[in-house]
């Protein structure tokens, strides 16, 4: 669980890094939307971060599955928003 709360922060990092220079094939300073995307996503992914280390220390196993189930929704919206962009 550590691992992925791991992963969580650095696609957090790139994501917050890489708003205001290219990303893939994107710049984000000439689409504020995505720049915005881009920032809110990460803000998310560190939110969900936070909560998924509350909840390794003090939670169940089982909790540990909302950790899990956010941090994935939450990437796999970034990258069907990223594929919509046109």
């Amino acid at each position: 669980m550590i691992f992925f709360i791991f992963f969580l922060l650095a696609l957090a990092y790139i994501l917050w890094s890489h708003s205001n220079k290219k990303f893939l094939i994107y710049s984000p300073d000439e689409n504020m939307t995505l720049k915005n995307v881009m920032r809110f996503t990460a803000a998310l992914l560190v939110l969900v971060s936070i909560l998924g280390i509350v909840i390794a220390f003090i939670g169940s196993r089982e909790a540990n599955f909302i950790t899990l189930l956010l941090g994935s929704l939450i990437a796999a919206s970034f990258s069907i928003y990223l594929a919509n962009i046109r």
